[in-house]
């Protein structure tokens, strides 16, 4: 940390315990934003993505590969943002970004084709990682059961904003960006429905 943010990180704090309580407000996240947050963050440190296949997912623009008001888009998307810009692991022999090895070659070439294999791919990638905490958490039935239903109503409301949009419910240029969407890559790769078969990677 360099002294200007570490000077910027103390007079945060110092301003945080000085203010009275009632001026400090706390944003209430529901259990299943959280829970899809920390799918997307764990499973890109686990796979440990390059940060050349970090920007090939967030693509140029966020409507390349996200809907805009998407609640699970946007918050894969937000996983994504705080993945690129953590600071990397380092030491004097090696300087890596996650844990594990990278993606695939086949993964890595879906990334670099079109929309509709880049699509395809970031599906199959939420789809691993979505799965993957379900496991780590090891829930009874019961549990896991109410938090993939409260997911499904998240993606309810990701394919009601795509049909908002595409409709021309937020103007001209958003609905001809998202007019050949068929399905939210997001959406479908965290409850595995509306998209073209395609067996994840």
């Amino acid at each position: 940390m360099n002294a200007i943010k570490a000077a910027l990180v103390l007079s945060s704090a110092v301003l945080l315990l000085s203010s009275p309580a009632q001026d400090i407000q706390l944003v209430q996240f529901s259990d299943e934003k959280r829970f899809l947050f920390f799918a997307v963050l764990e499973g890109l440190y686990n796979d440990g993505l390059s940060e050349e296949s970090v920007s090939s997912v967030m693509g140029e623009n966020i409507t390349d590969h996200f809907i805009i008001a998407c609640p699970i888009c946007l918050t894969a998307y937000e996983a994504l943002e705080a993945y690129r810009d953590a600071p990397a692991f380092t030491s004097k022999t090696y300087r890596v970004k996650g844990f594990g090895p990278g993606l695939a070659v086949e993964e890595r070439k879906a990334l670099a084709g079109d929309l509709e294999e880049r699509r395809q791919q970031i599906r199959a990638l939420i789809h691993r990682w979505v799965e993957a905490r379900f496991v780590e958490m090891d829930w009874p039935e019961e549990r896991e059961a109410t938090m993939r239903e409260a997911i499904r109503r998240m993606s309810e409301k990701g394919a009601a904003a795509l049909e908002h949009l595409k409709k021309g419910g937020a103007g001209e240029d958003l609905a001809n960006i998202y007019a050949d969407w068929e399905f939210c890559p997001s959406c479908s790769g965290a409850t595995w429905h509306d998209a073209p078969a395609r067996e994840p990677q």
